[in-house]
Order: C-alpha cells, then sequence, then structure tokens
C-alpha cells in the first residue's frame, strides 16, 4: 500500500496540471499514489498526463468537483490523504515533514500555512493558517478564513469515519467537510508553507465570490443559535461590511 495519497480533481486545467504533477513527484518519496480525476477534458490534459506514466488517470462525466474528489476518497489506498486541486502544488520537502508529524499515531490531521500566487501579477503572499472551530463559526463571513484546502492533510481512517464530501455544494464543500471532521478530530497546526495556491482567474472562489458567501450561509446558519447573543450581532455585522466591501471592490 503507498503511504500517500495524492488525489486531484480536474478540468480544463491543463496550463497547471504538469506543474502540479511535477511538485509531487519531486518530493523525492517514492511510497505514493497519484489519482487525477478528469471531467473529460477538451484542453491539453490528456497529452500531459500521458507523460507521467505513474499517473491514475480517470476521465469521466462527472457531477462536479466534490463527486470527482469523492471518487478519489474511495480508491485511495494510501495511510495518508493529499487533496490537490490541478492549479495547486507542494513545495520541496513537505513529504518528509508530514512523515515526520504523522509518526506519532495521536496525530489523524494535519494543516498549515500556503503561498499564494496571483494572476494579477502582485507579489506572492503567505496565507497564514488558524483554526478554531468556535472563532471560524463566529467569524465565517470575514475574508480571513483561514484553513486553506490543499494544506491539509488526513488519514484515511479519519476519511472513512467522516465519510465523503457532500456532492449538493460546489464551493465550501471543504470548509463543511473540515466542520464535520473537526467534531471528532483535532487539527495539528504545523507553522510552515505546505502547499501553493494559484489564485487564478478561472477559479470557481475567484469568478463567484457571492457563491461562496451562499454556500457558507447555507451551511452554518444551523449553528448560529449555538453563538451567543452578543458573537451573533458581530456576526451579522461582519457580514454586511464585507458584503459592502465586496461591491465597493
Amino acid at each position: 500500500m503507498p503511504y500517500f495519497s495524492v488525489i486531484t480533481p480536474s478540468w480544463n486545467q491543463g496550463k497547471f496540471l504538469k506543474g502540479c504533477i511535477e511538485s509531487v513527484v519531486a518530493q523525492g518519496d517514492p511510497d505514493f499514489e497519484h489519482l487525477i480525476l478528469d471531467n473529460v477534458s477538451t484542453d491539453e490534459t490528456g497529452s500531459i498526463v500521458k507523460g507521467f506514466p505513474h499517473i491514475q488517470f480517470l476521465s469521466e462525466r462527472d457531477r462536479g468537483q466534490s463527486h470527482a474528489v469523492n471518487k478519489g476518497f474511495l480508491r485511495a489506498r494510501g495511510e495518508i490523504i493529499c487533496w490537490l486541486n490541478s492549479d495547486d502544488a507542494y513545495p520541496p520537502g513537505v513529504f518528509d515533514g508530514l512523515r515526520q508529524r504523522f509518526a506519532d499515531p495521536s496525530v489523524d490531521v494535519v494543516f498549515g500555512h500556503v503561498r499564494q500566487v496571483s494572476y494579477a501579477g502582485s507579489d506572492d503572499q503567505i496565507a497564514e493558517a488558524k483554526f478554531d472551530r468556535r472563532e471560524d463559526l463566529i467569524r465565517w463571513w470575514s475574508r480571513a478564513v483561514k484553513l486553506h484546502q490543499p494544506a491539509v492533510f488526513f488519514r484515511k481512517s479519519v476519511q472513512n469515519a467522516i465519510g465523503l464530501l457532500r456532492e449538493d455544494l460546489h464551493l465550501v464543500m471543504d470548509y463543511e467537510y473540515w466542520w464535520r471532521m473537526s467534531e471528532r478530530h483535532r487539527f495539528h497546526l504545523v507553522p510552515e508553507v505546505l502547499a501553493v495556491q494559484h489564485r487564478q482567474p478561472e477559479s470557481k472562489t475567484v469568478r463567484n465570490w457571492v457563491g461562496v458567501y451562499a454556500e457558507r450561509e447555507r451551511v452554518f446558519r444551523p449553528f448560529y443559535s449555538s453563538i451567543d447573543g452578543g458573537d451573533r450581532a458581530g456576526l451579522l455585522r461582519e457580514k454586511r461590511r464585507v458584503l459592502s466591501q465586496r461591491f465597493l471592490d
């Protein structure tokens, strides 16, 4: 069995896919599998994958990104699950560090910082990671969500226990999954850059930020009743401020 299972959903992301694959190979760890779940791309994706015979490539129609990732979850055989989108990558040495962290049997989930590369030409930014279940619910409408999907790693046993992504969600399925996961498992912070994100214009969350907030509202509103009155009022003020600012932008 491989130690790492890297799961990459993809659809017409050929311009980024080679870099994604090469960043995994560059870890220098022979004990991994890389599954690419493709939604019948019409760009150069197929020819790129042919250059990497180790890739497990499945190209078939899916019901969206959540469905593609779920297919990867079900096929993954590794001890550690790595969800890496096709426009993201890993910096050198990440797998070595993860092996050290997961050598502790009490550690089930690890997360860390990301380096964000902007398509607009601005300098790279380090987006620091932080996660506290209650605090994140209170500030969920702010821009400062600090749990970054490609820099979250977890055991296959955790995925088996939590189940699959919600396929009715297309923008915040990762946040909802981390929320469910945090009900049972502690998240261990590694204060290092564990992934690289390309903030590119074709990203769903860049193109449809209104939809992101709408899905957050739908997913997390049932939990608002657990927040005391003062915090709830502050949450609503933050929501109005963020939405107003986004329209001004």
